[in-house]
């Protein structure tokens, strides 16, 4: 059973490293190379085919082309630079509460986890790649306890992210992939919708 969990934890860990990456980088020859190489099989994952069926269909578009794409829609829906009415992606946008309870609230779960932002990301810490961010670190701190034999402390750090889901990313993540589905110009983000959905 410890086994399993490992393995699941492993998986979902790299899936929501894949999701904070896309919204706290843009879009470069690394992303590229690496959609380019990936051998696309058919996927239990809606999003993983979309953005494959996605990535098939610009294959021989040069890749300046590909990157402006790519890089104007992130722009759109990432920054909300459009006239269409889609939010940023910022859980003040998106959430019930006033804004600066929502960021002490995010302050507080990240001091107690010993999270801080990288020097090279200029972000607020309620944008959705960052929020992504301290799951997978949350995730991590719980893979770690169990590769130790520390089931206790692995049941912690779940719970820490249970919480965290609940009062945070679990609430508006949803509302805003589906802005994203909704506004988006290509299918890598309406696929990058979808593992929102399918993570959260």
């Amino acid at each position: 059973m410890r086994e399993a969990r490992e393995v699941e934890l492993e998986q979902r860990i790299a899936l929501f490293d894949l999701l904070s990456s896309l919204f706290l980088t843009l879009p470069d020859e690394g992303l590229l190379e690496q959609l380019r190489a990936l051998d696309w099989g058919e996927s239990d994952s809606a999003g993983c085919n979309r953005i494959a069926a996605y990535v098939a269909g610009r294959r021989e578009a040069p890749r300046e082309e590909f990157l402006l794409e790519l890089g104007r829609d992130r722009t759109r829906l990432v920054r909300g630079a459009n006239n269409e009415g889609m939010r940023s992606a910022y859980e003040s946008l998106y959430g019930a509460g006033a804004a600066n309870e929502t960021i002490g609230s995010l302050n507080r779960f990240y001091a107690d986890a010993g999270f801080a932002l990288a020097d090279d990301v200029h972000d607020a810490v309620d944008q959705l790649g960052v929020e992504i961010a301290f799951c997978a670190l949350l995730m991590r701190r719980e893979l770690e306890a169990l590769r130790q034999g520390d089931d206790v402390a692995a049941d912690q750090w779940c719970e820490v992210r249970e919480h965290f889901m609940a009062q945070h990313l679990g609430r508006w993540a949803h509302d805003y992939a589906a802005d994203m589905r909704q506004f988006a110009l290509t299918d890598f983000y309406r696929g990058v919708a979808d593992l929102i959905d399918e993570a959260v």
